[in-house]
Formats: C-alpha cells, sequence, structure tokens
C-alpha cells in the first residue's frame, strides 16, 4: 500500500502544476528579449565560480566566466568553460533565476505594486540587505541602473554596456 502511494505522488503533483506555473509570463517578470545584456552584466559582477557560478546558490548564474550548463549536443558535456560565450541557453536560464528568485514579489514589481527595491535581486547587490559578496552594485551605479531599468521595464543600455566596461 505504502509503495502505491508513494509511486502515485509524483503524478498527483503534477496535476496540480503546469507549465504556466513554472514559467515566467510577461504579466510576472520583466521582458526576456531585453535581459541578455543585463544577463551579461549578472555573469560579470555575480556569475564567477566563488558567487552565484555555482549549485549551491539560489541564484545561479550561468556564463563563460563560471558555471556552464551542458551541451546535449555534444554528447551532454559541458561547455567548455571561458573558451566559449555564454549559450542563449545559459541566458536563459539566468532570467529564469532572476525571474523564479522571488517569482510573486517580482510579479507585483511588474504590476507596480510594489518597488523594485523589494526585490532581494536588488537590495543584496546594493548591500541593504546582508550579502556575502558585500556592495556589488552600489546604489546609482551603472550596474545597478541596469539591473533596475530591465526590472522596471526599459532597460538602460548605455548603463549595461559601461558596467561591462569596468573589469
Amino acid at each position: 500500500m505504502a509503495l502505491l502511494v508513494a509511486a502515485s505522488v509524483p503524478a498527483m503533483l503534477g496535476a496540480c502544476l503546469s507549465a504556466a506555473d513554472s514559467l515566467p509570463t510577461k504579466d510576472r517578470c520583466p521582458s526576456a528579449e531585453s535581459f541578455p545584456i543585463v544577463s551579461q552584466m549578472l555573469e560579470r559582477r555575480c556569475g564567477t565560480l566563488d558567487c552565484h557560478g555555482t549549485p549551491q546558490r539560489p541564484l545561479r548564474i550561468y556564463g563563460r566566466s563560471g558555471m556552464r550548463l551542458t551541451d546535449s549536443s555534444i554528447g551532454g558535456d559541458y561547455v567548455s568553460g571561458g573558451m566559449v560565450e555564454t549559450t542563449t541557453a545559459e541566458q536563459n536560464a539566468n532570467y529564469l533565476a532572476a525571474c523564479g528568485l522571488e517569482p510573486e514579489r517580482m510579479a507585483n514589481v511588474v504590476a507596480r505594486k510594489q518597488d523594485a527595491t523589494s526585490l532581494t535581486l536588488v537590495r543584496k547587490p546594493r548591500l541593504t540587505e546582508a550579502h556575502k559578496g558585500g556592495m556589488v552594485l552600489p546604489v546609482g551605479s551603472a550596474g545597478d541602473k541596469c539591473l533596475t531599468s530591465w526590472i522596471r521595464g526599459a532597460v538602460d543600455e548605455a548603463a549595461c554596456a559601461a558596467e561591462l566596461q569596468k573589469p
């Protein structure tokens, strides 16, 4: 009997969730189309192997300078570290990570019910909330403008580009 119950739990859980429950939509998350330059900035500032480029973090950032996704087109091997540019699949994973860190709060921010500063994604790099990595994106910095402008719906590409020029 216990075996029967254990075997049926995954099926019951699957019936409760749909694809819409696990994927961000335009109503729940900022634009995916404008995210690639934001992803590049996050990869550069947050995605190294000693920060969010590791599977142990709730916010996981994939990319050239950190953790890589496997490439099923080459037999499931990992993409070759910094030798290969960040893939579209990795940028998509970063988008899902940014949107999925606090999905309800992100939806409220997108709906303008809360301010972007309510998001952990904004508070931690500003160090307005404890962050092991310290202050990564000070308030008003190019990186901070890049991130918060995307969240608010209109990416400041000049700010993103300026942050990417920093060492």
